[in-house]
């Protein structure tokens, strides 16, 4: 049995609806993964007229294949797509000490399913084959004889199924998941055609051999890409008031998050944030939101109390995750964090005088500006 792992950076013509936005779904595909397997029921009847054994659920082969790389991102979607063929075998034979002649036979019969995590993938109707029988001569002496149904045609056992939403976290991993190839219902029946007489006995067996190949296609979407910026990944941003006057008005300083666009990206979330430092003078509107869409932003703004002089400063680092579109174990690799530094001075307001001394500098310095302006002008001239 061989795996062979093939990633397909391709987009399918299929689109995945996501809060009414359409998202290109990428694929990759592991497999197929070849099987062959089988099993098998024998039933026998002693001096009864019928007789049935069964192997319900017997398993017929077990195909594992490789979970889904979370470091391509997060998966959407998963199908296991199965393309097999079943054939059929059936024998018997017949024995007895004496008494008169009679016709020992059989028959059998089978369904199949292909099971995995969130997948259970029944065939019906069931598949049945029947005996060709043989006699058993009349005597006083014993005498056996058998019989062989020989195998039938390949029965095609075909099917793609999806994966519930709610399992797709068992294809997340770096290992693999087990597909089972079964059989719900596996029965053989034997008959002999009278029991009058000394003992007799009829026994057929059945089997079922089962092979192909089973895949899993995945489809995902690229991990988000949260940033300060809208063109690049920035993980940081700074922001300084500047000094300002105590109690003065000041403007709040503006910032945006992104997801950096790209129509294979999913949404982002932003889960919570902690402040450290003078959080109290140094704020934010910040607030909790879900599945920013790729190429999309929100806008928040910081501001600064002026009430209390000093220099101040302080950090709010941000949680961001994955949107959860299905497979929420893919997410967990990617969470992220951005840091948001602020910073400013509140100055006291000069008093009176200082305040006059400040505008007679100011226009001392005017004036000598001005007496340079008119000698370069004479010197022109």
């Amino acid at each position: 049995m061989t795996m062979k792992t093939l990633t397909q950076l391709t987009i399918t013509a299929a689109l995945l609806g996501m809060s009414g936005i359409s998202h290109a779904a990428l694929t990759t595909t592991v497999g197929p993964v070849d099987f062959n397997g089988g099993a098998s029921v024998t039933a026998t009847s002693n001096s009864k007229l019928t007789a049935t054994a069964n192997n319900d659920n017997a398993t017929a082969a077990n195909v594992l294949l490789g979970q889904f790389d979370p470091s391509l991102g997060v998966l959407t979607g998963a199908d296991l797509s199965l393309n097999s063929s079943r054939i059929q075998a059936l024998s018997g034979s017949g024995a007895k000490s004496m008494g008169p002649g009679r016709t020992a036979n059989g028959s059998g019969l089978s369904t199949a399913a292909l099971g995995a995590p969130g997948v259970s993938s029944t065939f019906t109707p069931a598949i049945t084959q029947s005996g060709t029988g043989c006699s058993l001569a009349m005597g006083h002496s014993s005498s056996s004889c058998s019989w062989d149904a020989g195998t039938s045609s390949e029965v095609a056992t075909n099917s793609t199924t999806s994966v519930s939403s709610a399992d797709l976290n068992s294809y997340v991993g770096d290992s693999s998941i087990n597909a089972t190839l079964s059989l719900p219902s596996l029965a053989a029946t034997s008959t002999l055609s009278r029991t009058q007489g000394g003992p007799s006995s009829s026994t057929s067996t059945y089997s079922v051999d089962w092979s192909g190949s089973v895949q899993a296609d995945y489809t995902y979407l690229l991990h988000a890409a949260p940033s300060f910026a809208d063109a690049s990944t920035q993980s940081s941003l700074s922001l300084n008031f500047g000094t300002v006057l105590q109690n003065s008005s000041v403007a709040p300083l503006a910032f945006s998050l992104y997801n950096l666009a790209d129509p294979n990206r999913n949404g982002v979330n932003l889960d919570s944030f902690a402040s450290s430092g003078d959080s109290a003078k140094l704020t934010t509107d910040l607030a909790i939101f879900t599945n920013l869409l790729q190429g999309g932003s929100n806008s928040f703004a910081a501001n600064l109390n002026t009430s209390t002089i000093g220099a101040f400063s302080a950090q709010y680092v941000l949680n961001l995750s994955d949107w959860n579109p299905g497979g929420a174990a893919s997410n967990t690799l990617n969470q992220y964090q951005l840091t948001l530094n602020l910073t400013g001075n509140v100055a006291a307001v000069p008093e009176p005088e200082e305040y006059a001394m400040m505008l007679l500098g100011f226009g001392m310095v005017g004036y000598q500006i001005k007496r340079k302006q008119k000698k370069l002008a004479k010197v022109v001239v």
